[in-house]
């Protein structure tokens, strides 16, 4: 890690690139220390973020914890976020949308976040938090 001292809070690392770390071990579950190492933090700090990161994204219905092997591993909802991908045609759509337009997506997506899956509205709330922080 560099000299600079980062975090893991929610503007450093998105929920979503936190979740596909875990996705990649293939379903196995990975302990705090080894996401640590992962991310790439130092022994006992990085092992103590990691936990309290982890902790808050289990309550959020994200990522699971299982107490017999004490590994985090992905929710059934994360496994659904993580795998899902949007088609090129439906990406192109919203990337060539006019940003008067974005308006009224953005109202669809707050829609979504108020009536659907109480997970996908954290994801979502968060993803905008993290998105719109001034760096």
């Amino acid at each position: 890690m560099s000299d600079e001292k980062r975090g893991l809070s929610l503007y450093d690392f998105r929920d979503l690139d936190l979740m596909h770390k875990l996705a990649e071990q293939n379903g196995d579950g990975v302990s705090t220390h080894d996401l640590a190492d992962m991310l790439g933090f130092e022994e006992k700090e990085g092992t103590q973020s990691v936990a309290v990161r982890f902790t808050w994204m289990r309550r959020y219905g994200m990522v699971a914890f299982d107490d017999e092997e004490r590994t985090w591993s992905l929710s059934p909802s994360g496994r659904r976020v993580v795998s899902a991908q949007l088609r090129a045609p439906a990406l192109r759509t919203i990337e060539q949308m006019p940003d008067e337009q974005m308006v009224e997506a953005m109202a669809l997506v707050t829609s979504r976040f108020q009536r659907g899956e109480a997970m996908i509205g954290h994801m979502l709330r968060r993803e905008f938090l993290y998105g719109t922080k001034r760096r």
